[in-house]
Parts: structure tokens; C-alpha cells; sequence
């Protein structure tokens, strides 16, 4: 009898001195378990930028047959203008050449040398792609480089008829692609204010076809739009 009592303590000791299971706790960060199991069910995503991946090849261009004041409804207004327009082609998605640096940007530096494509929002040209006339698509304008960008001679005319386009891309003497952020005309809603937006004219075939040097249109005025096949 003395001996089952004296085996039933040592039992009873013995769990007694047992240490319940490890379990993580998630909610526990100040234990390393629960950070490595939070870790674990929500690990970090990337927001890292990706390049324009365009559908065509080679990509069309087309300037819009109507001219519009600066109010243009904003980025997504000035696409839906691109996707109504009559010089549409029967094929493709088309989205315009303009950028207001919230809703669309192509670059943060002179021709995003420093980031590459990583500074771009929504941005309509893709890297190494060639760039033709809607009207004449063996008539090649440009072939963009890795960052999406062009920064050298078209190699021909955006249009045949010169036209002016907005487009609030910075007017300095030399391409540079970075938002004037001071002359998007409000993000294009503005028809009322007077030197609001920069414009390129395409009768050029260096970095005044997007952008004229010192240049302004007030809001009122009317220009085309550049159209870009994604």
C-alpha cells in the first residue's frame, strides 16, 4: 500500500513540473513566437512598380480629330476622349498622353534615370516597344527604351497634319518626362485659367513634340489629344 501512495506522489509531482505545450500566439508580439507566427499568415507584399506591358506590337498613335478646352474630365476623361474619337482605329485600347503625376505619371526624374520604370503611374508608353502612325503603321515614330520613355530624334512625325496636344509634360529645352505639375490645368479640369497646361506640337521630331519650350495654353484653349494603342 505505501509503495502505490509513494508511486501515485512521484506521478503527481511529475506533472506538476510539466510545462504546458509552446502554442504561438499571434497576437502575442512580445514573444518571438508570435512574431514569427504573424509573420507567417501575413507576410509582406511587394508594391514595387511594373513596366506597362502593352497587348500590341508594334503600338499605334493617333491624334485626336476633335480638339478639347483643358476641363477634360481628367485623366479617365481624356482616355474615354481617346476611345470615342474618330480617328480611332476599328481595333485596340487606346489611352492619352498626358499625365497630372497623381493618376498618371512617366517619371519623377529626367527621363526616370533614376528609377526606371518604379516612378511611373499608369503610364501609357512600355519599355523597348516600337511606336508607329495609326494611319501608317510601317511608319515607325519611335522605339521607347527601357525606362518607356524616348529621349533621342523621332524618327518620324507623330502626324502627318501638325496639331498641338496636352500633355503637362515639363517644357524644358531637352526631353525630360517629368510632370509640370504647376500646368496640368487642375489635373485637366480647369477651362478657365489662363497659361494652366503645357503642349507639344507634333510638327517636331525632338522634345517639343510633347512639350514646347515655355510654352502655355490657357484653359480655354483647344487642343488634340496624343493617343497611345496599349
Amino acid at each position: 500500500m505505501r509503495l502505490k501512495i509513494a508511486f501515485y506522489c512521484l506521478c503527481l509531482l511529475y506533472f506538476l513540473n510539466c510545462s504546458p505545450a509552446d502554442l504561438c500566439n499571434a497576437a502575442d508580439t512580445t514573444s518571438r513566437c508570435g512574431i514569427l507566427e504573424l509573420a507567417t499568415r501575413n507576410p509582406i507584399s511587394s508594391n514595387s512598380s511594373s513596366p506597362t506591358v502593352p497587348h500590341c506590337s508594334p503600338c499605334k498613335m493617333f491624334v485626336t480629330a476633335t480638339t478639347y478646352n483643358a476641363n477634360l474630365g481628367g485623366i479617365v476623361g481624356a482616355d474615354n476622349k481617346c476611345s470615342s474619337d474618330a480617328n480611332k482605329p476599328s481595333t485596340g485600347n487606346y489611352k492619352a498622353l498626358i499625365v497630372d503625376d497623381v493618376n498618371r505619371r512617366a517619371c519623377t526624374s529626367v527621363n526616370c534615370t533614376s528609377g526606371g520604370v518604379t516612378e511611373q503611374i499608369n503610364w501609357v508608353l512600355a519599355p523597348n516597344t516600337s511606336y508607329v502612325q495609326s494611319s501608317s503603321p510601317s511608319t515607325i515614330i519611335f522605339i521607347s527604351d527601357a525606362n518607356g520613355v524616348y529621349n533621342s530624334s523621332l524618327t518620324n512625325l507623330i502626324s502627318a497634319a501638325a496639331a498641338a496636344i496636352w500633355t503637362g509634360i515639363k517644357n524644358t529645352s531637352s526631353w525630360d518626362w517629368q510632370t509640370d505639375t504647376a500646368h496640368t490645368c487642375t489635373s485637366w479640369t480647369d477651362s478657365v485659367s489662363g497659361n494652366c497646361g503645357t503642349y507639344g506640337v507634333t510638327s517636331w521630331t525632338d522634345s517639343r513634340a510633347i512639350a514646347i519650350v515655355s510654352a502655355y495654353g490657357s484653359g480655354g484653349t483647344l487642343n488634340n489629344l496624343l493617343c497611345v494603342e496599349q
